[in-house]
């Protein structure tokens, strides 16, 4: 759709003994201001996996996309690639990918903006270390068992 072209209107001052003239220049029509995008995509991927964030506004319509993870503008490489702006994709995500992602939306009349977690975790074979602590305050004698529950395995205790 083409946009319209814009409009120029003169005015002029003539109080003082030289005249000024102003020239106005406005989009017409303006565009309707954006709603708060939204970011749709699964939360959560596995490391190695590949996931897919898409931005969309449901009011208005957005002249530019950007994306930022953590605060920070994000910008393409080998593991982010982004699809007519408003969607970004993540290939062979690692635990650094992590993060809030956020997308931006701007228009001539408004910007907005909203961000999304995306939590990148270990596939299941991946075996990653385990701290665990107990600590007792006062006089307090007994044992004390750590179990770990697994899907497919009966319990397993230390």
């Amino acid at each position: 759709m083409a946009r319209p072209a814009p409009k120029t209107q003169i005015v002029q001052n003539s109080q003082a003994s030289t005249a000024k003239v102003w020239v106005l220049t406005l989009p017409v029509p303006l565009p309707e201001p954006l709603s708060q995008p939204r970011i749709v995509g699964s939360p959560f991927v596995k490391a190695g996996g590949s996931t897919r964030l898409v931005c969309s506004v449901l009011q208005g319509k957005a002249d530019s996309y950007w994306w930022k993870k953590d605060g920070e503008l994000l910008l393409g490489s080998e593991h982010i690639q982004f699809v007519q702006n408003s969607t970004l994709c993540i290939l062979r995500a690692s635990i650094s990918h992590s993060g809030y992602y956020t997308c931006v939306v701007s228009n001539a009349v408004s910007q907005n903006e909203t961000s999304f977690l995306l939590q990148v975790h270990h596939s299941e074979n991946v075996v990653l270390p385990v701290v665990l602590a107990c600590v007792i305050i006062g006089l307090l004698a007994g044992i004390f068992v750590w179990c770990q529950r697994r899907k497919n395995s009966s319990d397993s205790c230390w």
